[in-house]
C-alpha cells in the first residue's frame, strides 16, 4: 500500500482555516480513495468523517428519496455490526457524538470520539460504509420513518424553499423535483426496497468517489496509516460520469409554504458556476466573497432599508457551486429591486478590483472536516480536468445578467401556483430590466487609537472595583491562535425585552461586525438570564473603538422584534429552547458592571465604557427587575400549533451549576439515550424522534426527554417518557466500577483544555461571569473552569450518577413540560 502523499506546512494549514501549528496531509490510496489527516494538538476529540460523492440528484426517477433512506439504512447494521442501533449505543457509551446528512451531490457520516476511540471508530464506520445489511424489515420500516418525517417537513419552510428552487432548474433535470422521500415515492415493499438499495450503494459507494476526513490531537503519521489501513477495506471502482448542467436561463421565483406567516421574507441571490471553475479559482472567489462581507455592502443597504442578515457564502445550500447573498427581510418588490441592483453593482465592483487573498480565521474544528470531506468526495470527477482557465473565463458567471433570484414573500401579491406534492405556493418572479443602485457607503470606521504598551501580568488581577463596576485584567491561557488582545464586558438588562434587544443589537451590528472582520478583528454579542455582554478580540490599537462603537449599537429599548417562520423539525425546535430556559437559574439582579480585559493597556478605556453603559442603564431603567428567573411554579406549557405532530419533551435542570452536576447530566444523557430511542421507536413504534440531549443556558446543566410522533397524542408521550424513567431510568445508570471509569475516560474530551483561544476566552468568560453573581465574589478562575471540570470527573463515582437518577425519578428536580397537538 504506497499511497502517495503530499504534505502541507503550518502557513497552508493556517489558510485552509485549522489554528496555527495545525498539520494537514493527504493522500490518494491505491483503491482510489482520498484520505486527510489533521493534526491539532490542542484538539479535545478526534472527529472521523465518511464521505461519498453521490446525493439526492443521482437517485433513479422512479425511486426519489433513495439517497435518503440509504444514509438512515446505513445506522441499521453492517457485516460485523449486524446490530440496528448499535452505532449509537458503542457512542453513548463513549461520550462522543454522531450523524449524517445527504444533499444534492455528497452524503457523509460523522463520528465525533475520545481519541483513544480512534482505530475503533475508523472500523466501525468503514464498516457502514462498505458493507451495510439491508435488512428487509428494517428497510420498511425505515420508509415508515421518512413518511413521518416528511409530513412533519411540510411545516418547514427549508423543505419549500428547495420546492421553489426547482423551478429555476431545466425542465427534465431531477433538481426539479421532491427527494425528501416518502411512502408514494419509494413504496414499502421491504425486499424490493433492499434489493434497490444494495444495486444504488454498490454503484455509487466506490472509493474512486469517496473521502476518508481525520482531525484531532493524534499525531499526523499515527492518523494517516490509520486512514490508510481502514480505507483500503472500501470497495475500488471508477468514478462515475458528470452529471448535467441543472440550471435554466436565469430567472426568479417568488415563493411561500402553504400556510404563510405575515413578516417572514427573505432574499437569496446567486450565480452558479460550473464545478472545474469554482474548484480551480477557489482563492479568488474567496477574496470576491470576503469583499461583498467586509461591511460596505451592509452599510449601503442598511441606510435604505431595515437589514438584518446579510450572508455571503461559497456553499450555500441546495445550490451546488455558486456564488451567493442571503439578505432579510425583503418584504415588497421595491426593496427586492434595490436590493439586487445594489448587490449586482458590489459584485461587478469586487470581481474586477485587485484582490488579494482574505485573512481565514481559524474554523469551527466539528464543521471544517465535514466540509472538507464532501469537497474531497464531490470533486473527485474533476481532479484530472486539465490546465485551469485565467480567472477572467469565470467573470462572465458572475454578470448581472447571470443572476437567479429566490423571494421568500409570504406577503406579496400576484397569481400563485402550487405543487402538488408538497403544496408549496410559487410563482415567477420577473428580474426588473432598469438596475438604478443606491449609492455606495462606507461602513463604520475603526479608530487609530493607540494606548501605552505595558508589561502585561498573564495572572488574573483586579482591576478596579466600586459600587456598581468590577474590571479585571489578565490571560490565564493562551494558544498558538490566540489574537493579540481581547475585552469582554457585560451588565444586567431586562429579561423581558431580550430577544427583543439582541435581534436588533445584531441587526445595529451587522456592518460593524463584517468591517471588522475584514481588518482581522472579531465581535460576538450575546445574553442570558444574568444579562447581555459582548466579546471582542484583535488588535489592542483597535479593540477599544470596536466596543465603543458595539455599545453604541446597543438599545436599551429595543422596538418589538419580527416573527419569522420557525425551521427545523419541532422536536429540534424544542431542544433549542433548552438553551435560553430560565428553569433552575437562580436570581441574578446582583450581577455588577463586569469587564475583563487580557491587557492592561485596555483597562483605562473598558472602565470608561463600563461607567458611561451603567448611566445609560439607569436613565432607561423602568422599574423591572433584572433578570430574575422564571420559576414561577408553571410545569407545563403548550405550544402554540404548528404542525401535524405531537411532541412532548421533558426538561430537567440540573441541581446547580457545578462542573459536578454538568457532568453527571451529560453520562445520565450517554446512559438513557440509547435506550429511550429503542424503547420509542423500535419496541413501542412511538414516533421516528425520540432522545435525549444535553444543554446549558445559562450556565445550567439540563436535558431534554424529546419524542415527535404523528399518531400518538402529546398526554400519552408525556406517560411513557415518565414510565421509562421509572421503570428504566435508575437501572441503566447501575454501572460497575469498570464500567464507571470506561465512561469517565469518554468525558475526559469534555473536560479538557480548550480546542481554540475563542473556546477558552468564551468559557473564562462564562465561568467570571457566574462567579460575579456570587455574594461575595470568589476570585476568578480558582481553578480554571477546565481543572475545575477534570477535578469534579475524577471525584465521580457510580453511585453519584444512580443517586441523580432516583431523585429525576422521583421528580426532586427542577423540571417542566413543553407539549405540542396539532391543529
Amino acid at each position: 500500500m504506497n499511497a502517495p502523499t503530499t504534505a502541507l506546512d503550518d502557513e497552508t494549514a493556517r489558510c485552509v482555516g485549522l489554528p496555527p501549528g495545525s498539520r494537514l496531509r493527504e493522500a490518494r490510496l491505491t483503491n482510489g480513495l482520498t484520505v486527510s489527516a489533521a493534526e491539532v494538538p490542542n484538539a479535545r476529540w478526534q472527529r472521523l468523517v465518511g464521505a461519498a460523492g453521490v446525493g439526492y440528484l443521482d437517485e433513479p426517477d422512479d425511486c426519489r428519496g433513495l439517497a435518503h433512506l440509504l444514509e438512515h439504512a446505513l445506522f441499521l447494521g453492517s457485516a460485523d455490526c449486524p446490530g440496528a442501533g448499535e452505532l449509537a449505543g458503542w457512542v453513548g457509551q463513549r461520550g462522543g457524538r454522531y450523524n449524517a446528512r445527504t444533499d444534492e451531490t455528497t452524503t457523509e457520516v460523522h463520528l465525533q470520539l475520545p481519541p483513544a476511540a480512534t482505530d475503533e471508530g475508523l472500523v466501525r464506520l468503514v464498516d457502514m460504509l462498505a458493507r451495510p445489511r439491508f435488512d428487509p424489515g428494517l428497510v420498511a420500516r425505515e420508509v415508515e420513518v421518512l413518511e413521518a418525517e416528511f409530513h412533519a417537513r411540510l411545516a418547514d419552510p427549508a423543505l419549500h424553499r428547495l420546492m421553489a428552487l426547482g423551478r429555476l432548474c431545466r425542465e427534465g433535470h431531477p433538481a426539479r423535483h421532491c427527494h425528501a422521500g416518502n411512502r408514494a415515492t419509494l413504496g414499502n415493499e421491504g425486499s424490493h426496497l433492499a434489493a434497490r438499495l444494495a444495486d444504488f450503494h454498490g454503484h455509487h459507494y466506490r472509493a474512486g468517489r469517496m473521502a476518508l476526513v481525520s482531525l484531532g490531537p493524534l499525531p499526523l503519521e499515527a492518523q494517516l496509516e490509520l486512514l490508510m489501513h481502514h480505507g483500503m477495506a472500501l470497495p475500488a471502482g471508477d468514478v462515475p460520469p458528470r452529471r448535467a448542467w441543472r440550471w435554466a436561463q436565469p430567472g426568479g421565483v417568488a415563493w411561500h409554504p402553504p400556510m404563510p406567516q405575515t413578516g417572514a421574507s427573505s432574499l437569496e441571490l446567486f450565480w452558479p458556476l460550473p464545478d472545474e471553475q469554482a474548484i480551480a479559482h477557489g482563492d479568488w472567489l474567496m477574496a470576491v466573497a470576503a469583499r461583498l462581507a467586509d461591511g460596505h455592502l451592509a452599510a449601503t443597504l442598511q441606510a435604505a432599508i431595515e437589514l438584518d442578515r446579510l450572508e455571503v457564502t461559497l456553499d450555500p445550500v441546495g445550490l451546488g457551486a455558486a456564488l451567493a447573498l442571503s439578505l432579510a427581510p425583503a418584504p415588497d418588490e421595491e426593496t427586492v429591486q434595490a436590493i439586487l441592483a445594489t448587490c449586482c453593482s458590489a459584485l461587478e465592483r469586487a470581481s474586477v478590483a485587485a484582490l488579494s487573498a482574505p485573512p481565514v480565521p481559524v474554523a469551527d474544528l466539528d464543521a471544517w472536516p465535514r466540509r472538507h470531506a464532501r469537497q474531497l468526495a464531490g470533486s473527485a470527477e474533476h481532479a484530472t480536468c486539465g490546465e485551469a482557465l485565467a480567472e477572467a473565463a469565470l467573470l462572465p458567471w458572475l454578470a448581472p445578467e447571470q443572476c437567479r433570484l429566490l423571494w421568500h414573500a409570504p406577503a406579496a401579491s400576484g397569481l400563485w401556483k402550487t405543487l402538488g406534492e408538497t403544496g408549496t405556493r410559487w410563482r415567477p418572479q420577473p428580474l426588473p430590466t432598469e438596475r438604478v443602485p443606491l449609492p455606495w457607503r462606507a461602513p463604520p470606521a475603526l479608530a487609530e487609537h493607540r494606548p501605552q504598551a505595558s508589561a502585561d501580568d498573564p495572572t488574573p488581577r483586579l482591576l478596579y472595583r466600586d459600587e456598581r463596576v468590577t474590571l479585571w485584567q489578565g490571560e490565564p491561557l493562551r494558544l498558538t491562535d490566540a489574537p493579540a488582545a481581547s475585552l469582554c464586558l457585560g451588565w444586567p438588562a431586562p429579561a423581558s425585552t431580550q430577544s427583543a434587544r439582541l435581534f436588533q443589537w445584531r441587526q445595529n451590528l451587522l456592518p460593524l461586525r463584517q468591517a471588522a472582520l475584514a481588518q482581522g478583528l472579531q465581535l460576538v454579542c450575546g445574553g442570558d438570564a444574568r444579562g447581555d455582554w459582548l466579546i471582542a478580540s484583535g488588535t489592542v490599537e483597535r479593540l477599544g473603538s470596536l466596543a465603543e462603537l458595539a455599545l453604541a449599537c446597543w438599545p436599551p429599548l429595543p422596538l418589538p422584534c419580527p416573527s419569522y417562520p420557525p425551521a427545523g423539525l419541532l422536536a429540534q425546535r424544542l431542544l433549542a429552547r433548552l438553551e435560553t430556559s430560565t428553569l433552575g437559574v437562580g436570581r441574578a439582579g446582583a450581577l455588577p458592571m463586569l469587564g475583563w480585559v487580557s491587557s492592561d493597556a485596555l483597562g483605562e478605556a473598558a472602565q470608561t465604557m463600563l461607567d458611561s453603559l451603567a448611566e445609560r442603564c439607569s436613565a432607561h431603567q423602568t422599574g423591572e427587575t433584572f433578570h430574575e428567573a422564571n420559576n414561577d411554579g408553571n410545569d407545563t406549557l403548550w405550544l402554540p400549533p404548528q404542525g401535524d405532530d405531537h411532541v412532548a419533551m421533558l426538561e430537567v435542570a440540573g441541581p446547580d451549576e457545578s462542573p459536578r452536576s454538568r457532568l453527571l447530566l451529560r453520562l445520565l444523557a450517554q446512559c438513557h439515550d440509547a435506550a429511550f430511542q429503542q424503547e420509542m421507536r423500535q419496541r413501542r413504534g412511538l414516533g421516528y424522534v425520540a432522545v435525549v440531549r444535553y444543554r446549558e443556558a445559562s450556565g445550567v446543566p439540563r436535558l431534554g426527554y424529546v419524542v415527535q410522533s404523528p399518531h400518538t397524542e402529546a398526554g400519552e408521550l408525556r406517560q411513557v417518557i415518565v414510565g421509562f424513567l421509572a421503570q428504566q431510568g435508575e437501572a441503566l445508570t447501575h454501572l460497575t466500577a469498570a464500567e464507571m471509569e470506561r465512561r469517565k475516560r469518554g468525558l475526559l474530551a469534555h473536560a479538557g483544555s480548550p480546542e481554540t483561544q475563542a473556546e477558552a476566552i468564551d468559557q473564562l468568560w462564562q465561568a467570571l461571569r457566574r462567579q460575579a453573581s456570587l455574594s461575595p465574589p470568589p476570585l476568578p478562575w480558582q481553578p480554571l473552569p477546565w481543572e475545575a471540570e477534570s477535578q469534579a470527573l475524577a471525584t465521580l463515582h457510580a453511585d453519584s450518577l444512580l443517586e441523580l437518577a432516583k431523585d429525576l425519578a422521583a421528580g426532586r428536580l427542577s423540571q417542566r413540560w413543553w407539549l405540542h397537538q396539532p391543529r
